[in-house]
């Protein structure tokens, strides 16, 4: 690169925000960008708090959606920290901070208690958080829930704490998850939440959380769904989620770079006004500051982001700073000043980062559909104009209902600005005639030209029976499991030695144990048992404990998976799908559908090993 470009990321879009460490850093602010979005999150708060006296918020969003970030802003306005709050008041608004700091720090500052949660009981976590933060004591019996509701509520009213205690618990998620997997209760969380809305503003609790509550609970059973419905309820769950223009604005304020060239803002005229029609002038000055994306990328990162194998934010800077293949900074290392990271380049990225992610995902079908269509187009011989302009069409139709942008031919051409008009015009008829694109009269604009209408979810819910059994033995053949070698002895002595592995329902358990024999190559066998029938757990471990007494003379050793509410959907789903992929004649003249449902059994076989 020339040294008189500069082109780089701002430093706060290169790492993420963790609020028990960023809380008191002088440089946690710096170049924060504050949306209107993010300003409603808090006078929505505030307004809770002093009109009906509700103090207990989550705030949900999808990954890097700027929530930690948001949470430090928020100590900054409303702690202790006079400096801190004078540049908080600069970054929010004068409007939302007035309307924030009424109420939330109406004399003085307010004690913040930051809290990053781990997979762990919340009475512990929240406990362990006021002895580091040298609020309380740890009690002589340890925290509880009864212990750490009374310590949070008697530290929220101290004068020393100023107007109260506000506690924001990041990854609050991971207590759920942890939960959920453990069956614990969570009667905590509605204690504290209980306390802190009857606490007169004192106490004020902000969970920060991933996915809505109710996901977290998703393969639990009805009734626990119900009780975490019930606490759900306690809290008033926010939104944050930057809107689509606001995203483009924070992609620009991240890429720090020389004024873009004229035909650059030429270009991003064009788009917008094809997006817009008029009154553009907001948006042009958002996406003249993305150079040297080309503003089509620009618009689609967030949408692209917000997807359910993306992260938000956090994936658009990450793909602003990512070394990959095909990737922004992979781009920048050959940029000489001339051309733009095209929509055909940032195709390439996800076709080779994040493919199976996408083929696993509720996107997979309208993606493997575009696939195949770059794959024939490839395949027949196409020139690269032919080809870039193909994935041009794929990638802006995938996400148009969220960009806004259609493939219309003053776009399409914008992104081939070195091809003559008639080069173009006979690249889109060549497209035309393989039947690998379609035009769209009633949008005036292309669109991948979908040849398969093969509906994957309703042929597994065809094939899924609710209560039906599991051919263990097909679902070990499925997952390709391995024996487990015993490497130190291996590496101790030369000798190789290894266990086999097994999986099986506890109804079986006894006649699998009975049918294993000894077998020169084995030294023993592990078994991995099942309660397929809804067996208790007394009766699950007398069954394992019956099985292990079978044979003396053949080592077993047998145990029970906690996760069975996680594996059986999983196992049952993976068999449909084979299934599917060895007798559905839909897939025999359907490349398509084939690819997308050879990409979600790679998913699930790889979910169902790591569970």
């Amino acid at each position: 690169m020339p040294k008189s470009l500069d082109i780089k990321i701002a430093r706060r879009f290169q790492r993420s925000v963790r609020i028990d460490t960023d809380m008191h850093a002088d440089m946690a602010l710096d170049g924060f960008v504050c949306p209107q979005s993010a300003r409603d999150v808090l006078t929505t708060m505030a307004e809770h708090v002093n009109d009906t006296g509700q103090a207990a918020f989550t705030w949900t969003g999808p990954y890097g959606s700027g929530k930690s970030t948001l949470a430090v802003v928020l100590s900054a306005l409303v702690g202790p920290n006079k400096p801190h709050r004078v540049r908080a008041e600069r970054l929010i608004g004068t409007g939302t901070c007035k309307t924030v700091l009424d109420v939330f720090a109406k004399q003085t500052g307010r004690t913040i208690l930051p809290i990053v949660a781990r997979r762990a009981a919340p009475a512990t976590i929240l406990g362990e958080a006021l002895e580091d933060a040298g609020i309380e004591r740890r009690p002589k019996n340890g925290w509880d829930e009864k212990s750490v509701i009374k310590a949070l509520l008697l530290a929220a009213k101290k004068p020393a704490h100023g107007s109260g205690l506000l506690v924001i618990i990041d990854e609050l998620g991971k207590c759920l998850e942890a939960a959920a997997q453990d069956g614990a209760d969570l009667f905590c969380l509605q204690e504290l939440a209980e306390t802190a809305n009857r606490s007169g503003g004192h106490l004020v609790i902000v969970g920060v959380l991933h996915q809505a509550f109710g996901d977290y609970a998703s393969r639990l059973s009805g009734s626990v769904r119900d009780e975490w419905a019930k606490i759900q309820g306690r809290f008033v769950d926010l939104t944050v989620n930057t809107a689509g223009e606001e995203q483009i604005d924070l992609i620009g304020q991240a890429i720090e770079s020389n004024s873009p060239p004229r035909s650059y803002v030429k270009e991003v005229r064009t788009l917008a006004k094809t997006m817009r029609g008029e009154n553009t002038a907001a948006l042009e000055m958002r996406l003249s500051a993305c150079w040297p994306l080309n503003p089509i990328v620009a618009c689609l990162l967030g949408p692209i982001s917000r997807r359910r194998f993306g992260q938000n934010q956090r994936s658009v800077f990450g793909f602003l700073n990512s070394a990959e293949l095909f990737g922004f900074q992979h781009f920048l290392k050959e940029f000489d000043g001339s051309g733009l990271y095209q929509p055909s380049i940032l195709w390439d990225y996800l076709r080779t980062n994040l493919e199976p992610s996408i083929l696993a995902s509720p996107d997979s079908h309208r993606w493997a559909t575009a696939a195949d269509a770059v794959d024939r187009c490839i395949s027949s011989g196409a020139d690269p104009l032919t080809v870039d302009l193909l994935k041009t069409i794929a990638i802006i139709d995938l996400f148009k209902d969220r960009s806004g942008v259609l493939a219309k031919r003053d776009v399409l051409k914008g992104c081939l600005p070195k091809v003559s008009a008639g080069d173009f015009k006979s690249a889109l008829s060549e497209l035309e005639d393989a039947s690998l694109i379609v035009f769209r009269k009633f949008k005036d604009a292309f669109a991948i030209y979908a040849g398969s209408d093969f509906n994957i979810e309703k042929a597994v819910q065809a094939e899924v029976k609710p209560g039906g059994d599991i051919d263990f033995g097909e679902l070990k053949r499925l997952l390709g499991l391995q024996p487990l070698l015993a490497k130190r002895h291996y590496r101790d002595t030369g000798a190789m030695r290894w266990f086999d592995v097994h999986i099986a329902p506890i109804s079986g358990l006894i006649a699998i144990a009975k049918s294993i024999s000894i077998d020169p190559s084995a030294i023993g066998h592990f078994v991995l048992a099942f309660p397929t029938r809804g067996e208790s757990e007394e009766l699950a471990q007398n069954t394992c404990a019956r099985a292990r007494r079978i044979g003396d003379e053949v080592d077993i050793i047998i145990g029970q998976s906690p996760r069975t509410d996680h594996i059986l959907p999983y196992a049952q789903e993976l068999a449909a799908l084979k299934r599917i992929s060895e007798t559905n004649l839909e897939l025999r003249g359907d490349p398509v559908a084939r690819r997308e449902v050879h990409g979600r059994i790679a998913s699930l076989q790889a979910r169902l090993e790591s569970e």
